[in-house]
């Protein structure tokens, strides 16, 4: 066995590994969450609830293809299988980024404006959030499908993926929309909440030395449980936002023009993987 084929393989079976992971504890924290439906839950956690419903699916819909990989040299489920791979890839990506956006402006108009509270959104008001983040996800993820640029092999043909190669205006217009509403802008938002949130949060703590002894103590707990929760949620952004940068500027260097070695094409995709296995369970 040569020493590509040894790396191919260590690399398959970490991605077959990560997966199977992240189908057990997304599916621990979706089967835990629903165990205790009969108490109250509250509004963030049904965020969470999605969120690991999404990454429970792309772990799941990637196990065939690490599998694959490991015995073939391309693409086996035939055009069909591949746009449908790519679909659900891409659906399943924006539906994370999108919750991670909405979950981080969660966090910051709950310090911000109510920091008694759990939340600041109440339970109709998340569950009209999710509804619209999948809905968002869905459009950008069906466009592609119905003519709006395209899905197909990338890299050295054993994975699918949009064709960011592709020269025509209109799904360079695609490819350009899809970057800043779907990347750029979701990471804004969520760099600009966390940004407030120390901010604020250094505020209040200054301010919490001009009030009596018991308000101060109450003042402080509450920062502290949420500032806490905050940054669980800042690791899981960082989970995300760190394999998934390489690909993007893959992307983004490919609707340019340049050309890119197929081998760093498919290794920026499968390092994507990596952030889908993280546990939720202590989130909520």
């Amino acid at each position: 066995m040569t020493t590509t084929q040894k790396w191919n393989t260590i690399l398959a079976i970490t991605q077959l590994l990560v997966c199977l992971l992240g189908i057990i504890l997304n599916g621990i924290v979706m089967f835990t969450i629903f165990r205790n439906k009969h108490r109250r839950i509250s509004a963030q956690t049904y965020l969470i609830f999605s969120i690991a419903v999404s990454d429970f699916l792309s772990c799941a819909s990637s196990v065939p293809l690490s599998i694959a990989k490991y015995f073939l040299k391309e693409w086996p489920f035939g055009k069909a299988g591949c746009q449908a791979y790519a679909f659900l890839i891409f659906l399943l990506t924006l539906v994370s980024i999108t919750h991670l956006a909405c979950i981080s402006a969660g966090k910051y108009l709950t310090i911000t404006r109510s920091l008694s509270r759990d939340s600041y959104f109440n339970t109709k008001k998340v569950l009209l959030i999710i509804l619209a983040s999948w809905i968002f996800s869905l459009c950008f993820s069906l466009a592609p499908l119905v003519g709006w640029s395209g899905y197909g092999l990338e890299g050295t043909n054993i994975t699918c993926s949009i064709k960011w190669h592709s020269s025509h205006p209109t799904d360079k217009a695609y490819f350009g929309v899809v970057i800043f509403t779907c990347y750029l802008l979701p990471l804004a938002v969520i760099m600009f909440c966390y940004f407030k949130i120390h901010k604020v949060s250094k505020h209040i703590i200054q301010n919490t030395h001009q009030m009596s002894g018991l308000a101060m103590t109450a003042t402080q707990v509450l920062l502290k449980k949420h500032r806490k929760s905050a940054m669980y949620f800042l690791a899981i952004i960082a989970a995300f936002v760190i394999p998934w940068t390489p690909y993007i500027t893959i992307a983004s260097l490919l609707v340019l023009g340049k050309l890119i070695n197929p081998v760093a094409i498919s290794a920026s995709s499968d390092g994507v993987l990596f952030y889908q296995f993280l546990d939720r369970d202590e989130l909520w």
